[in-house]
């Protein structure tokens, strides 16, 4: 949830009270209609491994990329995702590769082309000062240099100014990272912390997410802090707060156990084998569901955490097929704030949409556009993806109850765990598990422009 895009909502409801580790399917994907420039869909990645040294003092990155895939035709050429920065160097199963540029893209093209179906392995070494992309709506994500170190985050294209990827919601991988930073400063990513070795001046923390995961979700934190190993039952948990930031962010960080057992209570057991938090100063202030260790560039309040918690099952486990469909993401994670309200002594979830539901049907900017079919990229973050969104699954519990509900969402994240779906597959499962024609209060509530 980028809270930049979410201020208006969250505003109103104060009102109110590893290599061959993943698991890809980008062959069989198309272009997103929101990004058609991102992703390639002639191959599927199986892991990335990147080994990255950061100077915070200039802001320089040297890093390689290491990048199993599968070859989904035979690639006599193919590009990944990157933007800005320097390439030196290109490799495809160990043979030098020829390479170019153009228009975010680095294109290679291999000695010997990967036939259909055939592994092959790519290496790019790489440098520069990586910055930032401004998406249509006027944001920006990527790469932030802060006061000690970096903070970069990826939703929707930005992962592409500091990896070479394939920059597709479709094509989920497993990554490793060794970050080589400063002695004193602190490297975080995804996953498990897997070793840290320091050598003079220098230390390397190796991180490692096995899950598979889209590379929006990649995140890299360099910074000062004290880097906080826990657990919530058998599953660890590493948590780097910025010290000035601290005092005033542990109180609620304590709480991410019992989100934890709350949320797995109700959606099924956490999906993933690592858990934390990441709270840094830096250039925007919003929130972000990277994959087992959600980035906070402020001082966390509990609903944002319920929120981000939400998106390790609906996001990030569950991910999307395609971009305009990010009401699986928004709403659900946003309904999930309402119902551990109404949970732990709150308003009731159906009293909040009540309220919100008292909102004028002049009110456009609110309703509009239908958080189904957010119909442009420059919408894709609008007030309605969430909130709205949010009141559709509270529709659907005043219609079906609230064990069919339920039930409904632990099925949701059970059948596609580390998958992708769309919003016809979760209609249709709502109404099997309902045993009701629903077509008509989706359409309401997903799709006709105005007031439902």
């Amino acid at each position: 949830m980028p809270l930049r895009r979410l201020s208006r909502c969250l505003s109103l409801l104060a009102l109110i009270g590893l290599l061959g580790a993943g698991t890809a399917i980008a062959a069989s994907a198309g272009r997103d209609p929101f990004f058609p420039r991102s992703g390639n869909p002639g191959y599927d990645v199986s892991g990335y491994h990147l080994e990255l040294s950061y100077q915070p003092g200039n802001g320089r990155l040297n890093a390689t990329a290491t990048i199993g895939a599968v070859a989904g035709q035979r690639l006599s050429h193919f590009s990944l995702d990157l933007d800005g920065l320097k390439v030196t160097k290109v490799s495809v199963d160990g043979k030098p590769a020829g390479f170019g540029r153009g228009r975010g893209k680095l294109k290679v093209s291999p000695a010997v082309p990967p036939a259909p179906g055939r592994e092959f392995t790519t290496v790019v070494h790489y440098q520069g000062r990586p910055g930032l992309l401004t998406d249509p709506d006027g944001s920006q994500e990527g790469w932030y240099r802060t006061d000690d170190g970096a903070l970069a985050v990826g939703e929707p294209i930005g992962t592409a100014t500091w990896l070479p990827c394939n920059n597709t919601l479709a094509d989920k991988a497993g990554f490793s990272f060794e970050i080589t930073v400063p002695r004193g400063l602190k490297g975080v990513a995804n996953g498990r912390l897997t070793g840290v070795t320091r050598s003079g001046s220098r230390t390397v923390y190796t991180w490692s997410e096995e899950e598979p995961m889209a590379p929006y979700l990649a995140g890299i934190e360099i910074g000062r802090g004290k880097l906080v190993r826990g657990r919530i039952g058998a599953t660890p948990t590493w948590t780097l707060v910025d010290p000035r930031l601290a005092a005033d962010s542990w109180p609620v960080l304590r709480k991410l156990p019992e989100v934890v057992h709350f949320e797995s209570a109700i959606f099924g057991p956490y999906p993933f084998d690592a858990a934390g938090s990441i709270v840094d100063v830096a250039g925007f202030a919003y929130a972000l569901e990277t994959q087992t260790r959600p980035i906070y560039a402020f001082v966390p309040d509990l609903t944002t955490v319920v929120h981000e918690t939400a998106h390790q099952w609906f996001g990030d486990s569950v991910g999307l097929e395609r971009w305009p469909d990010i009401w699986l993401n928004e709403g659900f994670a946003t309904w999930a704030q309402w119902y551990y309200s109404e949970r732990h002594g709150g308003a009731p979830a159906v009293k909040t949409f009540r309220t919100l539901y008292r909102v004028p049907a002049s009110n456009t900017k609110f309703w509009d556009p239908p958080s189904g079919r957010p119909g442009t990229a420059e919408k894709i973050f609008a007030t309605s993806t969430y909130v709205r969104g949010a009141m559709a699954l509270e529709a659907l519990r005043l219609k079906i109850g609230t064990g069919k509900m339920l039930k409904a969402l632990r099925r949701w994240a059970t059948v596609h765990r580390y998958g992708n779906a769309d919003i016809d597959q979760f209609v249709a499962l709502a109404e099997e598990v309902s045993g009701r024609d629903l077509g008509p209060l989706f359409q309401r509530w997903l799709y006709k422009r105005g007031k439902p």
